[in-house]
């Protein structure tokens, strides 16, 4: 069961004046997407992330507190301060200010949720490493204490049928009785899941940091002089195979931070299948640099996790304040998620509240201000989105001439200022770069202008004679769209005509897929081998290595590798001799016809078939290429 809406009204940031403003804060989700949120500080994101888990909270307790808006006037609203979520069956799910209107607690789906504790802030990370006047974490109340993510959990086979009850429970059982059966079912169940809980936290580490294993040390609740022994749990981590005594101080905070999302969401997937399964990361890419948030991406979104599980029933919402990471992230999650962004209004002489609005592309912008007959404006946002796809299915060192093309995806390049002239003329900036005498050169270094992206293009479909069907009406549109404003008429029939033609192309775009699926090694080439039975039957293995990034360009049926350099090493004959055979190529489709030039009979000839580069060529790793695509 997935969340449609989510109303707030007069709820800590969320500020409503009038009834006019009832759905200033409404989000829609119609067909039960997830969602990401972009949000600068104090724009509401932590009062929404607050919000709901206070919903569901309020299931547990009628006594939680709602916290109304301090400058909410009721006068000015006829409905109370509430938060309202409403399912895909249509029932609507309220906690308010007004007792009578909230009914939570008599909602199954709501209890039943609360024992997922799906709720995760970077704070609550914080309580898994972070160590306080030198004290170590108490890991057992994290787990099992009052408020602990297994104590709402009923154990899944105690030996007493009695004991069919939450951790909590049976806890407060075995405190008031100390009977020793009761104490033995409570340690093997919770042996039994801090066992299951560690073999998944593993699984998501792997993702991180394969290095990394995390081991979970569970000590006996035991009856001491008749006093009740609590259990002890802590963790033992280690590094390449090495145990790490104090890991809190060697590991960094990114290993950390990942760690601890990783016992997180492991815990979630050891639980039974709830009706509503939610799961909300409120800022929790804080302490995670680029390259390990693109791993927890992978994680949320994948269909297989490796044991079959996944968090693909999940309603997920993330959220972020940092700009530059939702964009990215934009542009992995896009099915089955909205995007929404959040500001503080403070242009009037009220207090500050959230501002909210859904995220459009600029394709989604350009065709609402083609509706609206507002061409300028639609061709505006068409040439972003023009200049946003074809950096995307350009390789890098075509879209910024000089850049290398395994320099990462985020990447900067610093030049000496004794090395860098500037200049402007016509309000364009012009970088001109030094040679070692300080002469500076006479072709100016500029940034890639869609004009260039385009050019690139062409030559790109030129050079792979991919048979792309809209490269003249490209040509014929991109100074429509690169300088509209020159233009006397935008109303006319003909401007009209050509941004259909800018529409049409665009979809043809959209159906390339262009990304890199091996990335060049820190060591300076990626390791590839492969294996072909020769003519006399003899199974032989090809050793090859690969300099630049191996980018996959497909286009409807058409695909290729991009053109990478590359070098053969050497040759194992049924596993036995070798043969030394080292040569350059400047394409890996030119060595793999190398190896079936090789493999064939004197004077015979072998046709290479695109399915052996695919299938058969294998990383270090032991996956094919067409399993990275």
């Amino acid at each position: 069961m997935k969340i449609k809406t989510i109303l707030v009204s007069n709820y800590r940031a969320f500020l409503n004046h009038n009834d006019e403003e009832k759905e200033r804060y409404q989000i829609d989700l119609p067909l039960g997407e997830n969602l990401l949120i972009y949000g600068e500080n104090g724009s509401g994101k932590s009062s929404l992330y607050k919000g709901l888990k206070d919903l569901f909270l309020s299931g547990k307790s009628n006594a939680h507190i709602f916290k109304r808006n301090l400058f909410c006037k009721q006068d000015n609203v006829s409905d109370p301060p509430h938060i309202r979520i409403v399912l895909e069956d249509g029932q609507s799910i309220y906690f308010s200010s007004d007792p009578a209107l909230t009914n939570t607690s008599t909602s199954h789906l709501i209890r039943e949720a609360n024992i997922l504790k799906g709720f995760i802030s970077y704070r609550d990370l914080l309580k898994l490493h972070f160590r306080e006047n030198e004290e170590m974490p108490d890991l057992t109340a994290f787990f099992l204490g009052t408020n602990g993510l297994f104590t709402d959990l009923e154990l899944p086979a105690p030996v007493n049928p009695a004991n069919k009850m939450s951790f909590g429970d049976l806890w407060e059982k075995v405190v008031t009785n100390r009977q020793q059966r009761d104490i033995d079912d409570y340690n093997l169940n919770a042996y039994a899941l801090l066992e299951n809980l560690q073999s998944k936290a593993n699984m998501l580490l792997s993702i991180f940091h394969r290095e990394c294993e995390l081991s979970i040390v569970y000590t006996d609740s035991r009856v001491l002089d008749g006093n009740v022994i609590a259990p002890g749990i802590s963790f033992d981590v280690s590094m390449f195979g090495t145990n790490i005594s104090g890991h809190h101080e060697f590991l960094n905070e990114a290993r950390l931070t990942s760690m601890a999302i990783s016992v997180y969401l492991a815990h979630l997937l050891t639980l039974p299948p709830a009706t509503i399964r939610l799961l909300f990361l409120d800022d929790i890419f804080t302490g995670l640099d680029m390259s390990n948030r693109i791993p927890l991406i992978k994680i949320l979104s994948a269909e297989d996790l490796g044991d079959g599980s996944s968090f693909r029933d999940f309603q997920i919402f993330l959220t972020t304040y940092d700009r530059e990471w939702f964009v990215v992230a934009k542009s992995y999650l896009k099915k089955r998620w909205k995007h929404f962004e959040f500001y503080v209004d403070n242009h009037a002489q009220q207090p500050d509240r959230p501002f909210i609005r859904r995220s459009d592309t600029y394709k989604e912008r350009a065709e609402f201000h083609f509706i609206h007959c507002d061409y300028p404006a639609s061709a505006n946002y068409l040439r972003k989105e023009f200049e946003r796809i074809l950096r995307i299915i350009l390789p890098e060192n075509t879209v910024h001439p000089g850049f290398a093309a395994d320099d990462g995806e985020n990447s900067a390049m610093v030049i000496a200022k004794d090395k860098f002239a500037i200049s402007d003329n016509n309000d364009s900036w012009f970088f001109r770069v030094k040679d070692t005498n300080g002469t500076v050169s006479t072709h100016p270094v500029r940034f890639t202008s869609l004009q260039s992206l385009i050019n690139q293009f062409q030559r790109l479909v030129s050079q792979y004679r991919i048979p792309f069907p809209h490269i003249d009406e490209l040509s014929a549109i991109k100074n429509r769209l690169l300088n509209p404003l020159s233009h006397d008429d935008l109303t006319s029939v003909v401007f009209k005509n050509e941004l259909r033609t800018a529409f049409a192309i665009l979809t043809e775009l959209e159906k390339i897929v262009s990304k890199i699926i091996v990335h060049l090694s820190n060591e300076g080439a990626i390791q590839l081998s492969c294996y072909k039975e020769d003519y006399r039957q003899q199974n032989c293995r090809y050793r090859f290595e690969v300099y630049e990034n191996i980018r996959y360009f497909q286009y409807e049926s058409f695909r290729i590798l991009l053109n990478a350099k590359c070098r053969s090493l050497y040759k194992v004959v049924e596993g036995k001799s070798i043969e030394i055979n080292e040569n350059n190529y400047l394409t890996i489709n030119k060595l793999c016809e190398s190896v079936f030039f090789a493999s064939s009979a004197p004077g015979a000839s072998e046709k290479l078939d695109d399915r052996f580069i695919y299938d058969e060529i294998i990383t270090e790793e032991g996956k094919k290429l067409s399993e990275l695509i």
